[in-house]
């Protein structure tokens, strides 16, 4: 069952912020940039002021949903402690981004290196944040 009762909005601010601040060093060139513009041939630091002003807002919105969905599967999971919101996580992160990110990947050309890449900064960021869902009740 879906549990909106207990939804903490500060701990969801904290993993969208969290989102933000892991994905602008990830993608950074003090990250990974040089490898994702490799694996795309796609220069992030070239890209025109309007367009990537547009892809950062849509990026950081993408990041609040993200953030508040997985408060909810958290908190629907019941998970209360930090292990429990681990492996919640995992299990999120498995099902729902690495599972159906291979397509794209592949699919796109971009191979398993690129899917590595995009793909573990979401397991960072959605273990990290399913444990605060879990521990900041």
């Amino acid at each position: 069952m879906v549990e909106l009762a207990g939804l903490n909005i500060w701990a969801i601010i904290v993993a969208w912020l969290i989102n933000i601040i892991v994905g602008a060093f990830w993608y950074s060139p003090a990250g990974f940039a040089k490898q994702w513009t490799k694996y795309t041939g796609v220069d992030i630091l070239k890209i025109p002021t309007d367009k990537a002003t547009k892809i950062l807002v849509a990026v950081a919105f993408s990041g609040l949903v993200q953030a508040a969905i997985l408060a909810v599967i958290i908190n629907s999971f019941g998970a209360t402690d930090f292990i429990e919101g681990l492996v919640a996580g995992l299990v999120v992160w498995l099902g729902l981004t690495a599972a159906t990110t291979v397509g794209v990947s592949l699919y796109s050309r971009f191979g398993w290196k690129f899917w590595w890449l995009n793909s573990s900064y979401f397991l960072l960021v959605m273990v990290v944040n399913s444990i605060i869902f879990a521990i900041w009740q």
